[in-house]
């Protein structure tokens, strides 16, 4: 995993933090709110529940109080429960505060059917019994005692009442089974079954010996709110990502792309010209400066350069061109030469018996005279020539002209020049002084075959023509100039010197 990560560029570590950081950031609040707005929903769901159950709160007190189970199985009663929207359960319990008796009585709103849960072994008979014996005793009252006969009617009415409750009861009891089980904490007012969807609502009955009002609401409501509030969490989920995403697109497009586009500067072969049209230059911010801090760092490095590159294309000793610097020019140089139709021509110069020179005279002189052939040299050179040193007391010398005449007049100028210098050389044989041997190599757009031109091959065919005919100057016995053209083998010797003592 780390070995992951370390492959990572900075734009898909930033892409992946931003996007982890979101992620976690809408999953947090989208969580929150979920849990905020489902539960709240809940609770004003258990409210209007409760609400909806509360009026009833005082009779079911009285009634458990008392022991009254006509009160709570009147018509009126059992009508007003029928009337609560999604009611699909009521149960009221509790012990009378007169006998200490429990009391249960169950309602299903819906049926309008409401029976008791509480119904004792030997209560039926005990029933059956009161009934018969208040049938005696209206029978046995005078038809004259009206009053007498109401209150055995009214009595022997609500015994039967009673009975025909008992009777649903027992029926009841048998066939119907509750599909929810009672809360066992009835502290919490209310209770959401997530499995049914059913609001299970708890209300506290206020006689003496205590009870309460168990009631089961539908809550499929609930559960298409659920839904909705999940699909709509869902989907502002998916527009804040989307939004992240924006974000994080801009960020490495804003700060990403310029520190790539500064890396790929860096990599390549830039120059601070290179960076005039950069846009990051004309930032405020960081990218900004760092933009114009690196532009300034490779004008620096720009200015070094040209500064070591001239002093490396200069001899330090003679001041003419340095190797390096005739490496560098000599392509470009034939090839402009041959372009424009002229003769082009290479020349290498080397002083006579100059090991002889520094062994008779020591270096420093040798020195001297290196520097006095070098300007004998320059002097004779126009300023479309260069004259390097090659090395040691070698020379070489790029010119062009018209035509190969002019070619060889320049050759032995140069030949002449460094002889009138007079420089005294007691190991140079027949002379008596310095002298240059110079061999020339010549080409012309004229001469040269196949296309297109191969110009380094060209370059290399010159030097080596140059240094052959500079070899047979030698040879012949020094001081001498000669030039060959390119590819060719016949030497054309432009002087021969004789013996001068």
């Amino acid at each position: 995993m780390i070995a992951l990560v370390k492959r990572l560029t900075v734009s898909q570590t930033l892409f992946l933090s931003h996007l982890l950081l979101a992620l976690l950031i809408i999953s947090g609040m989208s969580v929150a709110r979920y849990e905020s707005e489902w539960h709240r929903q809940i609770r004003f769901s258990a409210a209007l529940a409760k609400q909806s159950l509360q009026s009833q709160v005082h009779m079911f007190s009285t009634a458990v109080s008392g022991l009254n189970y006509a009160s709570m199985t009147l018509t009126s009663t059992v009508e007003t429960l029928s009337a609560i929207d999604d009611a699909l359960f009521i149960e009221v319990s509790g012990r009378s505060d007169h006998t200490n008796r429990s009391v249960v009585v169950r309602y299903i709103p819906k049926t309008k059917m409401v029976w008791r849960a509480d119904v004792e072994n030997g209560e039926m008979d005990t029933s059956m019994a009161r009934i018969g014996k208040l049938e005696a005793l209206l029978k046995q009252v005078e038809s004259y005692n009206t009053l007498e006969s109401r209150k055995l009617n009214y009595l022997l009415e609500k015994a039967r009442s009673e009975h025909r409750l008992l009777e649903n009861s027992d029926v009841m009891a048998e066939s119907y089974t509750l599909d929810w089980d009672k809360p066992l904490d009835v502290d919490e007012p209310f209770f959401l079954d997530d499995n049914n969807y059913v609001l299970h609502v708890v209300l506290p009955l206020r006689n003496k010996n205590g009870g309460l009002i168990w009631a089961v609401f539908d809550a499929q409501e609930l559960a298409q709110f659920k839904t909705a509030l999940t699909r709509s969490i869902a989907l502002q989920a998916l527009i804040a990502l989307f939004l992240a995403l924006a974000v994080v697109y801009w960020v490495a497009h804003w700060i990403v792309n310029p520190l790539n586009n500064l890396a790929s500067s860096m990599g390549g072969s830039a120059s601070y010209r290179s960076l005039d049209a950069f846009p990051e230059l004309e930032r405020d911010d960081e990218i900004g400066q760092l933009a114009r801090a690196y532009r300034g760092l490779l004008l620096k490095i720009d200015q070094q350069l040209d500064s070591l590159r001239a002093k490396s294309d200069a001899d330090s000793l003679t001041g003419l061109g340095s190797r390096y610097k005739y490496s560098r020019t000599v392509l470009p140089y034939i090839e402009r030469s041959i372009h424009s139709g002229q003769v082009v021509g290479l020349m290498i110069c080397d002083i006579d018996n100059f090991k002889a020179y520094n062994d008779i005279y020591g270096h420093m002189q040798g020195d001297r005279a290196l520097v006095s052939v070098a300007n004998s040299l320059q002097a004779q050179l126009t300023n479309v020539d260069m004259a390097f040193r090659y090395g040691g007391e070698e020379f070489v010398i790029l010119c062009y002209r018209h035509d190969r005449k002019e070619l060889e007049r320049v050759s032995e100028l140069l030949r002449r020049s460094v002889e009138n210098t007079n420089l005294i050389h007691s190991g140079n044989p027949n002379y008596e002084k310095i002298t240059v041997s110079i061999g020339g190599a010549l080409a012309h757009v004229d001469s040269l075959t196949g296309e297109p031109i191969d110009y380094e091959q060209l370059v290399e065919s010159l030097f080596t023509t140059a240094d052959r005919v500079l070899y047979e100057c030698k040879r012949s016995g020094r001081n001498r100039s000669a030039w060959a053209s390119v590819f060719s083998t016949q030497i054309v010797e432009v002087h021969s010197a004789t013996s001068t003592k």
